[in-house]
């Protein structure tokens, strides 16, 4: 019998050191093609924007789950048993690092186990790191698939392209970096650059999600309503076998994989599925669309993912969601960073469509009703400013922590790391658009 795995996902995950008393505990539904539930089991609370790796990591052949966490959240990976209980966990990086983890499993050693790759999602810069199947580094550090400067995020791809029996590994850019496809290859404890070329025009931004199947690498355009899909076969040098463009429903891909010799596709929003080989379309039940798949061939497995691209151009835009207690930044309408906030008790946010007023880096914030008012405060100087309505700021609220729960009187309140972000990325003229979704 073949599975589905869905990990419901609700929330995204707040940084490390960051305190949110709002609790949005996930679970992992694992469901026949018929319907049937077979497994449920809780992986956490405030899980959100995770990646995910389907792969045999023993030799019981036997696959297990492995979710890289999303943004906001150290950047921990987990391994799972079907039946949800844990294998074990490890930091990838430094757990202050917040912008998510891409993981992918395959047998780059050629030991005939699969180890666990990890990169950092948009916002890291390009450190990719080699894992065996207990968490411990065995790359002599890693590598940077790009320059370190780079922070659009790398995507991942892993499979034999050379047919010699071992897989070798793919780096794809992420929205926002160009093209530019790199191959790599293990070499007693290092990975080295085997191919290094641009899958479409270097001027193209959209980045690229990626599969290997039968010794080709599949790739797609990521950030484009109309992806064009690229088969390559790369045993000399790169080779186009298949182009062909999709038009979406949607703003974007998430991932990209092969079932049941099917090329399967998935999207941004609205939970559709697209089987570019059969050319049907599927709508999966989700609560929030976007999907982020991963097979072994046998079994897919898939995810609700994090929002990742806004119909919105603007060079910068904010929206602050009400119901979700949650700030977006939008660039270029790619997610830079996502976190919880404290919007107005009893609905004292003003809604609607506004715009970066000012950046202020001191405002005392009092009021005076009255003597004896049992409403009058002050609260005194606090760093770190942005008025978007009349005496209305984000701003940084050191009195609580009682982020994802409305507390203040008509302000965005911010914890301290995500005020300082915001601050220094946001610009005078940004629009903010204030909303219950």
């Amino acid at each position: 019998m073949r599975f589905l795995v869905l990990i419901t996902v609700v929330a995204l995950l707040v940084s490390p050191g960051r305190i949110a008393l709002a609790s949005h505990p996930q679970s992992v539904t694992i469901k026949s093609f018929d319907g049937k539930t077979l497994f449920a089991f809780p992986v956490g609370d405030d899980v959100g924007g995770v990646s995910l790796a389907l792969a045999d990591l023993g030799t019981d052949g036997i696959p297990e789950i492995i979710v890289g966490a999303g943004l906001g959240s150290e950047p921990r990976v987990m391994v799972l048993r079907q039946d949800g209980s844990q294998v074990g966990s490890f930091l990838a990086y430094a757990s202050t690092l917040g912008v998510g983890v891409n993981v992918i499993a395959c047998d780059l050693t050629g030991d005939g186990v699969n180890e666990i790759v990890t990169a950092p999602q948009r916002g890291g810069g390009p450190h990719v790191r080699v894992w065996n199947a207990m968490g411990e580094a065995i790359d002599r550090g890693g590598f940077f698939a790009y320059e370190e400067s780079f922070r659009a995020g790398v995507n991942l791809a892993c499979g034999d392209l050379t047919g010699d029996g071992t897989a070798e590994l793919v780096t794809l850019p992420g929205p926002g970096g160009g093209p530019h496809v790199r191959v790599w290859s293990w070499d007693a404890g290092d990975m080295q650059m085997t191919e290094n070329f641009f899958a479409f025009h270097e001027s193209d931004r959209s980045g690229l999600v990626g599969t290997v199947y039968d010794g080709e690498l599949i790739v797609a355009q990521q950030h484009t309503q109309t992806p064009t899909v690229k088969h390559l076969v790369i045993h000399s040098s790169p080779t186009v076998t298949e182009e062909k463009i999709f038009p979406l429903n949607a703003l974007g891909v998430m991932s990209l994989v092969v079932f049941n010799d099917q090329v399967v596709l998935s999207t941004t929003d609205g939970g559709l599925l697209y089987d570019l080989t059969q050319d049907t379309l599927q709508s999966l039940d989700v609560a929030h669309g976007s999907l982020i798949l991963a097979t072994d061939g046998t079994q897919v497995i898939y995810s609700q993912g994090r929002k990742l691209f806004a119909s919105s151009t603007d060079p910068q835009s904010i929206v602050v969601d009400i119901s979700q207690q949650r700030l977006y930044a939008w660039e270029e309408g790619i997610l830079q960073n996502s976190f919880l906030i404290s919007s107005g008790k009893n609905n004292t946010t003003p809604l609607g469509n506004h715009r970066i007023l000012a950046k202020l880096p001191l405002v005392h914030y009092a009021w005076f009703y009255g003597d004896g008012s049992p409403y009058n405060y002050d609260l005194g100087w606090v760093p770190y400013n942005l008025r978007f309505y009349p005496h209305i700021y984000i701003h940084y609220a050191p009195w609580h922590n009682n982020f994802g729960h409305p507390m203040s009187h008509g302000c965005v309140n911010v914890s301290l790391e995500d005020m300082k972000w915001i601050y220094e990325w946001a610009q005078v003229g940004a629009p903010v658009n204030v909303l219950e979704s």
